[in-house]
């Protein structure tokens, strides 16, 4: 009995020290793997700071190994991507577990209906057994004179509009980056111009699609991650610091969860 209990907490230890090990320390893991296969679409909101590349090293290292793919074009609204016949391609001979799809930041916002026509347009191509999800943005000052309402999401209140009677989710990323900056004005996360993601600003919004796709915390993931250039070089995809690390997760997993 005395050699069962301590085989037990030999296992638990064991455990316990594995999901604290980073890609970076490792790369790989014993647990089962996933492979669901993700496609973004979306502008430089989405691709800043590699965005989709940061969300797969993410799953790599719980151990989910997702296969992330994104079609960007910076500027991009949903009526300038469904043109693209790349982008129609790839969604009328791939298949993807999950897509996540990002209008233009005032669209939603100046132009509803817009949004909801292109966005039936681009998910008409969409199989049914395909989650799809709806990257909510965020406020920023050059475009608060949209918000004739005065409410706390706009972006996030016109997208629920808009795909009101459908099976796609909203992501909440504008709702992480306002609770984010009321709780720590001290820190940034938008660039110099006020309005796209610097490495903060992006890896709060992997975190959050990260736990909201995985149902799984963001606490304790790496601050960074890594990958190989053409020449086998290791390239990081971001770094965030330690000081404000574990503050972007806990928004994250309070938004989420």
């Amino acid at each position: 009995m005395k050699f069962l209990k301590y085989l037990t907490i030999l296992v638990f230890i064991s455990c316990s020290n594995a999901t604290e090990l980073s890609t970076e320390d490792t790369g790989s893991f014993p647990f089962e793997i996933i492979n669901e296969k993700i496609l973004f679409i979306g502008n430089s909101f989405t691709f800043y700071w590699n965005l989709p590349s940061q969300v797969e090293k993410m799953s790599i290292e719980r151990g989910l190994n997702w296969d992330v793919k994104h079609f960007t074009v910076p500027s991009a609204t949903l009526e300038i991507l469904w043109n693209n016949p790349d982008l129609k391609s790839i969604l009328e001979t791939e298949t993807f577990d999950h897509i996540i799809i990002q209008e233009h930041s005032t669209r939603p916002l100046t132009d509803p209906n817009e949004t909801e026509f292109y966005f039936g347009q681009i998910t008409s191509l969409i199989p049914g057994t395909t989650q799809v999800h709806f990257f909510s943005t965020w406020m920023y000052e050059s475009i608060e004179q949209f918000n004739i309402n005065n409410e706390e999401y706009p972006i996030e209140e016109s997208i629920k509009e808009i795909i009101d009677g459908t099976a796609t989710r909203i992501i909440p990323v504008g709702r992480a980056f306002r609770l984010f900056n009321d709780k720590y004005p001290e820190y940034n996360l938008l660039m110099e111009d006020n309005k796209h993601p610097n490495s903060n600003g992006s890896y709060l919004a992997s975190c959050i699609i990260f736990s909201h796709i995985s149902s799984q915390s963001s606490l304790n993931l790496s601050k960074r991650y890594k990958g190989l250039d053409n020449k086998g070089v290791d390239i990081y995809y971001s770094i965030v610091e330690d000081e404000v690390l574990t503050f972007l997760q806990q928004i994250s997993d309070e938004v989420i969860f």
